[in-house]
């Protein structure tokens, strides 16, 4: 986190979507805030770039301007400014600051990822916070690991469960290039370095965090470096078989948003499912959509039709796909909707009125 005061601090955890998010998911996501402050007459973004991040306005003034020029003021504290600036990729208004600002820049990934955890319930978050000091570092790699990006958040659980702690003594090598593979590995505490054969500097220095050997796994070749602990350490490993089971079987099904009507013109009983928050959804609705936030899911799961196919949908993809697998557990037939973040906004906003 990039120097917030008390007061902007405060700001951000009244924003929406941080509504009752719990303090290890708050403190997971202020690591990816950044903070901006900028002059009036600063131009913050323009219509039709696009972004990975998302700007939040913690004090000021915005106006937003569409393409006819009419010009929307946004201030901060307001209910308007509770929500993204122009959350569209690509965005649909320009945006120029009317006053001093102080804005969080926090990237979309970083947001869904802290959405998830804190709407999943205390499953996750409660093991990264009952951790012991030092040991969130892994779990916090892991799941930004893009090998894991694709594991249902649901199986996150049972994926920690199955890692093993192994302790290793300085200058001691955890895998040899050349081996056969039998471990994915997660650096926990101390460091390694990555050698090859033939090279004679170090590739690469890991450390807590850091994850290494799904290639040999994945691919079934032979490890293609040697890591070799630097200090003493501990890494977790999860074994070839929990490592197929749990990372490389897919589990979920998706539909393109684009492709929604022709999904509907099978003749098919479609119900999509908008587990974002209530707030959320009442924000920028998706067309003809039941709203089930996440975290009341299991709950209200009675609501929803056993006929036909449910479609889970959220923003960043997270929550769809762990609301989809506990569904899926209930015994419903459920695909994961993949929103196109191309279609206007203001098209979503006129087809969320069709009867």
């Amino acid at each position: 986190m990039a120097g917030l005061s008390d007061e902007e601090l405060g700001a951000l955890r009244r924003l929406a979507p941080m509504e009752g998010l719990p303090e290890a998911a708050l403190a997971s996501l202020l690591d990816a805030v950044e903070r901006l402050a900028v002059p009036p007459g600063r131009v913050l973004f323009r219509r039709g770039e696009r972004e990975d991040a998302l700007l939040f306005l913690l004090s000021g003034a915005v106006d937003l301007a569409d393409a006819q020029y009419s010009v929307k003021p946004i201030q901060a504290g307001t209910a308007e400014a509770a929500f993204p600036l122009d959350e569209a990729s690509p965005h649909r208004f320009a945006a120029v600051a009317t006053a001093p600002c102080v804005l969080a820049k926090i990237s979309r990934d970083a947001l869904d990822l802290a959405l998830t955890w804190g709407q999943a319930g205390e499953t996750v978050v409660s093991e990264l916070s009952e951790a012991r000091e030092g040991a969130g570092d892994w779990m916090a790699g892991l799941l930004a690991s893009p090998v894991f990006s694709m594991v249902a958040p649901a199986q996150l659980q049972a994926l920690f469960a199955a890692f093993e702690p192994v302790s290793f003594r300085a200058d001691e090598a955890v895998i040899r290039e050349g081996d056969a593979g039998d471990y994915f590995y997660v650096v926990q505490q101390g460091t390694c370095i990555v050698t090859r054969a033939g090279v004679p500097d170090a590739l690469a220095t890991l450390k807590a965090g850091d994850t290494f050997g799904e290639d040999a796994l994945i691919s079934g070749a032979a490890r293609n470096a040697t890591i070799t602990m630097v200090t003493d350490g501990v890494l977790r490993r999860l074994d070839k078989d929990a490592f197929r089971g749990l990372v490389e079987e897919p589990v979920l099904s998706r539909v393109q948003a684009s492709d929604l009507e022709s999904f509907r013109s099978l003749g098919l009983r479609v119900t999509i499912v908008d587990v974002r928050s209530e707030a959320e959804h009442a924000h920028d609705p998706f067309p003809q959509s039941v709203c089930i936030p996440l975290r009341t899911l299991r709950e209200r799961m009675a609501e929803l039709p056993r006929e036909g196919t449910l479609l889970t949908v959220c923003d960043g993809g997270r929550r769809s796909r762990l609301a989809a697998f506990l569904l899926i557990g209930a015994g419903y037939d459920v695909r994961v909707l993949e929103r196109n973040e191309d279609r206007p906004r203001e098209r979503r906003l006129e087809e969320s009125k069709a009867p």
